[in-house]
This record gives structure tokens, C-alpha cells and sequence, in this order.
């Protein structure tokens, strides 16, 4: 049976490996002319490590990630420490799989080695945009821009938050802007030696903005992503270019730390964050979507690299059970993966409200419980977590995937 994935995103490769393990026959259609990242870091938490892991990466992993020891919560101009939770050797034990930070093109370029070489490199097909799709007679084609057209047994759409299949499935979108928007820079951490960035990841909290810091890369950059509050700035592209005086306004007055990193970044780039409610439905017939395509949330809980992981993983599983039914195995997929998405967005936008509260009583009251929590006790801070890290994606196919299929 063949599977053709739209978009050759972290999301479609992922899927394009756990289908070939699945004994699928996969094609990739990208519509870009060459395959890369931007330049970028990621997170990957345990419950997308084991995913990764699950697909035999773990020795390309390794030789690109940096482990961070810890997460820390700081205050944008003290530098004060308001919560720290253990990561390293502890979350491991706790999850059994490494907390991992990684450049995304080092996490791409992972990913498509191990498609070029699983899929063969006929799998791969650059500068095809889909505009739609079509179905009949039990079988679904892509349609594309040049008119070409692709036959296969089921169809998905990991062509990210401006997907043209979704588009196809459900029409335009209404996206609400937040009044957020990112910065991020990439810095050699030669360049930082006496800056005093430290082998964690540190979100710093400010009213109405906020930055995280963490190394990628075996430790060899320092990743930058800084949200500050602005109505005028509404591009959403992760590739457009900011002023660097912009930058350094906007961070004017943050500890020296900050201002460190954010005067050593050559190539500032800005985007706009916009928040999409969750869809009404995912499927249609033997056409499905994943990843930003279909659960596009917030970066306030660095999971959406790490959801789209798991949704390749388990869309993957659902067919290869169901294979004689297609759309009774995506309606699965839906079926477990809708309410883990949706509880991911409702959790990564609540982060954001946290990180930039203005009210002093209110950075008081919400900052003080979340530091007293992580002093009193590491594993109970760490269980907030367990619903996120502690999912299992093969566990639950195991367990969960077959009452679905056979209702």
C-alpha cells in the first residue's frame, strides 16, 4: 500500500519513517526546491525522544544534541532564579528517554538521512506544491500546481500552518493574532564565553515579554527566542528578516546575560504569533493531516516539533492495524490524538499569559508558588509534567489504538 505525504517538514519525515516500518510504501512531495531548516533550535522532550528512539535514531540523535541539565525560570533584569527543575540524568530515570536540544536543521538532516536511505531516494520529490486533493474508486490523488497529479491509498497532509490540503479539506482559516511576536538568533557559544549562559534551558520573565536561552548543536550555539508584545508587526514567516536595532530596543535594560547573546546575533529574524482553534475534524475519507497542519500551537511549551512526532507514529500504527479500512484507521488516529493536541495548544497559550504577567502582585503570587513548589520537592514539580513527557505513543497503540479500531 502507498502512503503520500505532503510536506517534507520534521513532522512528514517522521511519518515517512514510522509508515516504512509499518511495511508502507511512502512519497514525499515538498514544495520547496531544496530540503533544510531554518536556523533554529528545538526541543525534544522525552515523549518525542522515545518516538525518535523508536525509530532506530538514537546514535544520529546523540551525535548532534546537547542534554541540558536543567530548566530554570529567572527574572529578566535581577537574573534571579525563581524555579528550577532538574532534567539530565534525572528526567531520564523519571521517563526513561534524554531531554534533548537540537539545531532543527541538525534534527531534519537526521530524519532525511534516515528516509533517503529507508524509503530510497526515489521517495523524495522536491518543488511539488499540492493545491488539493481528489478521490475515487478507493484510491486518493494529490493534485499539483503544475497539474501533475500522484495516485495512492491514503494521503496526508504535513504541509504545516499554511497547509493547502487543509485548505482543501475545510477552507481558509481565520487565525487570531496574539499581540505576540518572536525574535530568534543563533550565536556561537565561543563567542559567549564570559556571558554566562549556562547548560539549561532559562526562560527569563518579564512583564509583556519574555526569552528563552539553551545551547544546540553538541553545545556549540546558543539558541535565542525572545516574544515581546506589538500590534504593528503581523508577518508569520520564520524566514523574514528583523532590523537589529529593533532587537536591541526590545531587550534594552534585561540582564547582562541576555544582552549578551542578543548584541552577538549576526541575523535576527521575527515573526508574528497567531493562535488557530482546534479544528472540527482532521479527516476526510482517506485524506488526513498532522503536525502544524492540523494542532498548530503556541512555542511556550516547546512541543510542536514534538507533537507532530508523535502523530506520525501513531497515524503509522492505526493504518498498519487497519490496513482494509483506511478511513476507519485515520478516524482512529483523530480519535486519540484530537484531545492530547488540543490540551497541548490550551497548555502552551496559558504559558504564554504566565510568562508575561505585568500585575506585580500577580508575578508575586504566581512566580512565588512555582518556585515553593520546585524547593519542596523536585518530583513533585516534575509530576506537573507526566501527562506530557510520560505518554507513551506505542503504549497507547497498544493499548489504545485497538477498542478504537474495533468500535
Amino acid at each position: 500500500m502507498k502512503a503520500l505525504i505532503a510536506g517534507a517538514g520534521i513532522g512528514g519525515l517522521a511519518a515517512a519513517l514510522a509508515l516504512n516500518q509499518a511495511g508502507f510504501e511512502v512519497e514525499l512531495f515538498e514544495r520547496s526546491g531544496s530540503l533544510g531548516e531554518v536556523g533554529a533550535g528545538v526541543q525534544v522532550s522525552p515523549n518525542g525522544a522515545r518516538v525518535l528512539h523508536a525509530l532506530g535514531l538514537a546514535p544520529a540523535l546523540e551525535a548532534v544534541a546537547f542534554r541540558p541539565q536543567a530548566v530554570e525560570l529567572r527574572l529578566y533584569r535581577s537574573g534571579l532564579t525563581v524555579a528550577r527543575t532538574p532534567l539530565g540524568a534525572e528526567i531520564e530515570r523519571r521517563y526513561g528517554f534524554p531531554y534533548y536540544h537540537l539545531h532543527r536543521a541538525d534534527l531534519h538532516g537526521v530524519l532525511e538521512a534516515a528516509v533517503r536511505e529507508r524509503c530510497g531516494e526515489g521517495a523524495m520529490h522536491l518543488g511539488r506544491e499540492v493545491e488539493g486533493f481528489q478521490q475515487q474508486d478507493g484510491e486518493v490523488e494529490l493534485v499539483f500546481s503544475d497539474g501533475g497529479r500522484a495516485r495512492g491509498d491514503v494521503a496526508i497532509g504535513g504541509d504545516g500552518i499554511h497547509s493547502r490540503v487543509r485548505a482543501a479539506m475545510l477552507g481558509p482559516e481565520n487565525p487570531q493574532f496574539t499581540g505576540h511576536v518572536a525574535w530568534r538568533g543563533l550565536v556561537p557559544a565561543e563567542r559567549l564565553h564570559h556571558a554566562g549562559v549556562r547548560p539549561v534551558v532559562t526562560s527569563w520573565m518579564a512583564p509583556h515579554s519574555h526569552a528563552v536561552t539553551y545551547f544546540v548543536r553538541r553545545g556549540e550555539l546558543v539558541n535565542f527566542v525572545g516574544v515581546t508584545e506589538h500590534e504593528a508587526w503581523r508577518g508569520e514567516s520564520w524566514t523574514e528578516r528583523g532590523d537589529k536595532a529593533d532587537l536591541l530596543r526590545d531587550f534594552r535594560g534585561w540582564h547582562p546575560t541576555v544582552r549578551a547573546i542578543v548584541e552577538a546575533i549576526d541575523e535576527p529574524y521575527r515573526w508574528a504569533l497567531f493562535v488557530r482553534r482546534p479544528l472540527p475534524k482532521w479527516s476526510e475519507g482517506r485524506v488526513t493531516l498532522l503536525g502544524d497542519a492540523c494542532h498548530p500551537m503556541l512555542p511556550y511549551m516547546a512541543q510542536g516539533a514534538v507533537m507532530s512526532i508523535e502523530d506520525g507514529y501513531v497515524l503509522a500504527q492505526c493504518l498498519r492495524m487497519q490496513r482494509d479500512d483506511i478511513p476507519a484507521a485515520l478516524a482512529a488516529y483523530e480519535t486519540l490524538r484530537a484531545p492530547r493536541t488540543a490540551k497541548a495548544q490550551a497548555g502552551a497559550k496559558a504559558a504564554g499569559a504566565r510568562f508575561h504577567l505585568s500585575d506585580p502582585l500577580a508575578r508575586l503570587a504566581t512566580y512565588g508558588k512555582m518556585g515553593l513548589a520546585a524547593r519542596i520537592s523536585s518530583q513533585k514539580a516534575a509530576s506537573a509534567n507526566d501527562w506530557l513527557m510520560a505518554y507513551d505513543a506505542t503504549r497507547q497503540i497498544a493499548e489504545g489504538a485497538a477498542p478504537v479500531l474495533a468500535a
